[in-house]
C-alpha cells in the first residue's frame, strides 16, 4: 500500500473541512478526486503532504505513519506535489526552480526539458516573469521529472492547452506503469477519463462515492451532481 488515509479530519482557522475521509492507494494506481468548489479537495491534499495538520486520523505513506510530519520530511519520501498555487519561486529562474528538486533525484532538469521542451527555451527566465500557463507547466514538470513514488497534484491541467494536457496524461500514465501512484484533484473530465484507475467524488468534506474506471461512463449523473456541471462524457 503506497498511501492509506484513515478517518482523516482536517481544516483551518477552527473550521473542519475534511470530515472522516478514508482512502487507499496501491502501487501504480492513479486516483482522481472530483467535487464542487469548497468540497474539501485541496484541504485533503494539503493535509496529505503536511501543509495542514490533521485534527484526527492517520496518514500512512509506504508503511510509515507520517501524520503531522513537516512537508519537507514527507517530500523526502519521494512525494511529488503540485499545489493549486503552483509553488513556483518567483525570483529563481526556470532552471533554478527545477534544480531545487534535484535533492530528491538526479537528472530532473534534463527529464523536465524532455517532457516539456518549451521550458528549455525559458530556462533563464525568472519564475515571476512567466505567464500563468508557463508557471503551471514548470510546476507540473518539476513534480513529474522527480520520478516520485507518490504524486499529489491539485488541478494540474489548469491553464494548459489541450496538446500539453495530452502530454501530461501520457507522462502520468508512464510513471504509473513504472510504479508511481498518484492522487490528483482535477476538474478536467478529459484528463480524468484518459488516466484514472478510480475516481473518488467528494462533497461537504466527505467521500460520497468511489467509481472504478470501467464504471465511469455508467455514472455520469454522479459526476454531474459532484461537479455541478452538465457533462456528456465525450
Amino acid at each position: 500500500m503506497v498511501l492509506e488515509i484513515i478517518g482523516l479530519r482536517s481544516g483551518y482557522n477552527g473550521v473542519e473541512v475534511v470530515r472522516g475521509v478514508s482512502l487507499k492507494l496501491v502501487r501504480g494506481e492513479v486516483l482522481f478526486v472530483m467535487g464542487r468548489n469548497g468540497a474539501g479537495k485541496t484541504t485533503l491534499l494539503k493535509t496529505i503532504v503536511g501543509h495542514i495538520h490533521p485534527i484526527e486520523g492517520r496518514i500512512i505513506i509506504e508503511g510509515r505513519d507520517v501524520t503531522g510530519w513537516a512537508p519537507h520530511k514527507i517530500a523526502l519520501l519521494l512525494v511529488g506535489y503540485v499545489p493549486q498555487d503552483r509553488g513556483v519561486f518567483a525570483r529563481l529562474t526556470v532552471e533554478g526552480n527545477l534544480r531545487i528538486a534535484e535533492r530528491l533525484n538526479d537528472g530532473i532538469v534534463e527529464e523536465a526539458y524532455r517532457l516539456f521542451p518549451e521550458l528549455e527555451i525559458l530556462r533563464e527566465r525568472r519564475g515571476g516573469e512567466l505567464s500563468g500557463g508557463e508557471q503551471q507547466i514548470l510546476a507540473v514538470a518539476r513534480a513529474l521529472a522527480s520520478r516520485p513514488r507518490l504524486l499529489v497534484m491539485d488541478e494540474p491541467a489548469t491553464g494548459l492547452m489541450p496538446p500539453i494536457i495530452r502530454r501530461l496524461a501520457d507522462a502520468i500514465k508512464k510513471l504509473s506503469s513504472q510504479g508511481t501512484s498518484a492522487i490528483i484533484v482535477e476538474q478536467n473530465p478529459a484528463l480524468v477519463f484518459e488516466v484514472a484507475d478510480r475516481l473518488a467524488l467528494m462533497e461537504n468534506g466527505k467521500i460520497t462515492a468511489v467509481i472504478e474506471r470501467d464504471r465511469l461512463l455508467e455514472n455520469q449523473s454522479l459526476l454531474r451532481n459532484a461537479l455541478g456541471l452538465t457533462y456528456s462524457g465525450k
